[in-house]
């Protein structure tokens, strides 16, 4: 039978959360910071596995560590990580692999696919602090000027020689400057306290923008006050150099509102925290 699509109907939203066919792995979107939570149940096998590796594969079809899930402890053989890096505005697979005390890795669970959503105007460009993701920002972008790629090259004249020989090396990733702006103080605080942190950005805008996502380093930072002294507006000229991607191996996981001291704040003492009933699953995995 065939079926028909009317074209002036809207597409239906996309999933918040998703189940792998298996019933292993679950991806759960965290809207408010465009990352994803990851929860993997390997319970059910004898013996529980004592970590596991959480990997996403976007539209590119390349297979990458989920940072916080390279690897993650699994006590009781489940295991919870946080993606803040995946692609917005496009479909992302994770998949979850177990990993015995021996470091055995087993099959790889089904795929748990979702679509984080895109940052909207005015503000629709992400900074994302991979060391603190509590830190990241959505930023008003006023301009992003040139991006400029530093060649590397070597000449040598030769005698009697009308042309030069030239060696050339790969060229090196952009660097360039963005011009941001904030509107209160607390914006202006927040800004320069993710800038200055000392920690690789991750930068992600809408995909109409043209400017593919990128790890910036920042550099020099300049602070301009366009209005009268009382006028918390402020202007500011940021220097990006662009990296690779840093090193998941290792690294901790951070939930961007979960923290200790985030916890602290609403719940002074244990008994307090307790009393919720939520477990440490529902804390770290969006519940």
């Amino acid at each position: 039978m065939s079926i028909i699509i009317d074209p002036d109907d809207a597409p239906p939203d996309p999933p918040v959360e998703v189940v792998s066919p298996d019933g292993i792995l679950t991806a759960r979107r965290d809207d408010p910071w465009a990352g994803v939570f990851l929860i993997a149940d390997f319970s059910d096998l004898s013996p529980d596995p004592a970590q596991v590796r959480f990997t996403r594969v976007s539209m590119d079809g390349v297979e990458v560590p989920v940072r916080s899930g390279d690897v993650a402890p699994a006590p009781g053989g489940i295991a919870v990580a946080y993606d803040h890096e995946a692609p917005l505005g496009q479909s992302s697979a994770w998949y979850a692999y177990p990993i015995d005390s021996d470091g055995t890795i087993g099959d790889r669970s089904d795929g748990a696919a979702v679509t984080p959503p895109e940052p909207t105007p005015v503000r629709d460009l992400w900074l994302k602090a991979l060391g603190d993701p509590a830190l990241s920002l959505r930023v008003k972008v006023m301009s992003w000027p040139e991006l400029q790629y530093g060649e590397r090259q070597q000449r040598f004249d030769v005698l009697g020689a009308s042309s030069p020989v030239m060696r050339v090396d790969a060229w090196s990733l952009a660097t360039s400057t963005v011009e941001l702006e904030t509107d209160t103080l607390d914006e202006r605080i927040a800004l320069l306290t993710l800038l200055t942190a000392g920690t690789p950005l991750l930068a992600q805008t809408r995909m109409i923008n043209g400017r593919p996502d990128a790890y910036w380093v920042p550099g020099q930072i300049s602070e301009s006050m366009p209005g009268v002294s009382t006028d918390p507006h402020r202007t500011w000229t940021v220097a990006i150099t662009a990296v690779d991607r840093p090193s998941t191996v290792g690294a901790p996981l951070r939930v961007p509102g979960r923290s200790y001291d985030d916890s602290r704040a609403m719940w002074p003492t244990y008994a307090d925290r307790i009393a919720t009933g939520q477990t440490y699953a529902d804390v770290t995995g969006g519940g």
